[in-house]
Formats: structure tokens, C-alpha cells, sequence
């Protein structure tokens, strides 16, 4: 049976990971989480600003997975 979830490999989520922690260096959220199934932030300013870092994850998140699925992996070649 497949799967429902995004293909994401590690380095993707370390990236997404990163991301969250510059916007709370930054001050824009004082907590963010990223784990393979999830992205939490808390709290933003507005929702606009909630809006645009959701479709920027979003663009992110999608866009890496599509990435994963198309590039051939390195993993296990000699």
C-alpha cells in the first residue's frame, strides 16, 4: 500500500529546519518546529505575514519533494 506522505529526503528537512530557525533569529516567530510530517511556527504578527510564510513552506516543501522524485538517487551507487 503507498503511502499518503511526501517523499522527503533528510537534507530537504534540514533545509525547511534551517529556514525556521533564521525567521527566529530574525525575530518574525518566537518558536518554529520542522519535523518530516509537520511545520509549526508560532506566533506571527498578522496573517498576512502567517500567509506568506505558509506558501513560501509550501512552495518549498512541494517543490524539494518533486525534486526528490525526479532526480536520481546518489544513495547506494558506486
Amino acid at each position: 500500500m503507498a503511502s499518503s506522505k511526501p517523499i522527503l529526503p533528510d537534507q530537504a528537512v534540514t533545509a525547511l529546519q534551517s529556514a525556521a530557525e533564521a525567521l527566529v533569529r530574525a525575530g518574525t516567530v518566537t518558536n518554529a518546529s520542522v519535523g518530516a510530517d509537520y511545520i509549526s511556527m508560532w506566533p506571527i504578527e498578522s496573517e498576512e505575514k502567517a500567509r506568506e510564510i505558509a506558501a513560501a513552506f509550501h512552495a518549498a516543501l512541494y517543490g524539494l519533494q518533486q525534486l526528490h522524485i525526479v532526480v536520481p538517487s546518489q544513495h547506494g551507487r558506486a
